[in-house]
């Protein structure tokens, strides 16, 4: 029985297209398992998909506190955090962890970037902007031609410089500015 979507040569990126980059099974970042390390870097930066505990654990703590505020609400394993199409993300710099994003990947090349947070005591120093600068690279790098992202008003002048431009995309939850970009 052939599955006519793993033939399509643009489909999203799935968990078994690579080889295991780590013998520790990833829980979360389901998608397509990439390489630990992305060919990628720029000046000492480096964007990759969570693995190891210590990966996780940054990339809960950093969420967890920048963008839930320490609250009891926020759900360490959601359901959207495991699914196959979903990349979840750590910002490292000389291997110490700096911000998070999730990439989720959606059909006809594009994609819907979520929970982008920097830690809070290094924030407006620059890592947002590199943090997005290499998810562009790696989302242009699996075929996505279009990026989408919700974004908190106070952000608004972050995304517009990076490109993005206001775009209604989803049902308006009434406390975002829905945006988007074209990766050219």
């Amino acid at each position: 029985m052939r599955d006519e979507e793993s033939e399509h040569p643009l489909r999203m990126a799935r968990r078994d297209d690579l080889p295991q980059a780590s013998t520790h099974p990833a829980r979360f970042a389901a998608g397509r398992l990439l390489p630990r390390r992305y060919p990628t870097t720029m000046d000492g930066y480096e964007l990759i998909l969570i693995q190891c505990e210590d990966d996780v654990e940054a990339y809960h703590r950093i969420r967890h506190h920048v963008l839930f505020d320490g609250s009891s609400a926020y759900l360490r394993e959601g359901p959207d955090e495991v699914r196959e199409e979903n990349l979840s993300l750590l910002l490292k710099r000389h291997d110490q962890p700096l911000g998070t994003v999730r990439l989720d990947q959606k059909r006809d090349r594009k994609a819907i970037i979520r929970l982008v947070a920097i830690a809070s005591d290094i924030q407006r120093q620059g890592h947002g902007t590199v943090l997005m600068t290499l998810l562009e690279q790696r989302a242009a790098s699996l075929g996505i031609e279009e990026l989408f992202v919700h974004a908190r008003p106070a952000a608004l002048g972050f995304y517009t410089k990076l490109g993005f431009k206001p775009f209604p995309f989803e049902p308006d939850n009434g406390e975002s500015v829905q945006l988007h970009k074209v990766l050219v």
